[in-house]
């Protein structure tokens, strides 16, 4: 009984069958730059173009690309290289595309969100189309993957030794089935961080 009593008293193996260990390394500065003319955070509204169901054919086509722009400015001085957007994977993400779910609306939003509104989770997607987000040159951006492709820019030489740079990315509609699109309103919602050299 006692040496029973002894091994239920002694403390629990640290020793565990695991499969691996992560090891994530991350840095936090405390230089930023203005983007669009503000301090962050900064929310704004990208509006697509009303294209037809005929737009999208076939899974995977891509249509109303629609350009949006970051604006870098009064980045300081003591930065250099490249910089670029990181789009924020969440509930909004399909994982398996990349891409952004789009949800069935049934007006058009005309103020930006502070936040993705809690009910994504549970709201009513559209099926056979997303939101994609690419490149100038329409390479995709996989949202949520190790390597998102996103592209970025170098920061210039601005005024008053600060540095400078224009980040340019499209949003655009992309039929992710094979079953045809049910016309209506959408919407979606990305939240992004600007990632310094």
């Amino acid at each position: 009984r006692l040496a029973c009593l002894s091994l239920a008293l002694a403390p629990f193996s640290t020793a565990l069958a695991v499969d691996g260990t992560i090891t994530i390394n991350g840095e936090i500065i405390d230089s930023t730059c203005k983007i669009n003319g503000k301090n962050a955070p900064v929310d704004f509204i990208v509006n697509l173009p009303k294209i037809s169901t005929s737009a999208l054919p076939k899974k995977g086509d891509v249509a109303g690309a629609t350009l949006f722009v970051l604006t870098l400015t009064e980045c300081p001085a003591s930065l250099s290289g490249e910089v670029k957007a990181h789009f924020e994977p969440g509930v909004t993400t399909d994982y398996a595309t990349g891409n952004l779910y789009a949800y069935k609306e049934t007006t058009v939003k005309t103020t930006a969100e502070s936040s993705i509104p809690n009910d994504r989770a549970t709201a009513m997607k559209a099926e056979n189309v997303e939101i994609q987000l690419a490149n100038t040159d329409g390479s995709a951006i996989n949202i949520g993957a190790p390597d998102s492709k996103a592209k970025g820019a170098t920061l210039q030489n601005g005024s008053d030794s600060k540095k400078t740079a224009t980040l340019r990315y499209l949003a655009q509609y992309i039929k992710s089935g094979e079953s045809a699109i049910t016309p209506g309103k959408l919407v979606t919602y990305v939240q992004y961080s600007i990632v310094y050299p």
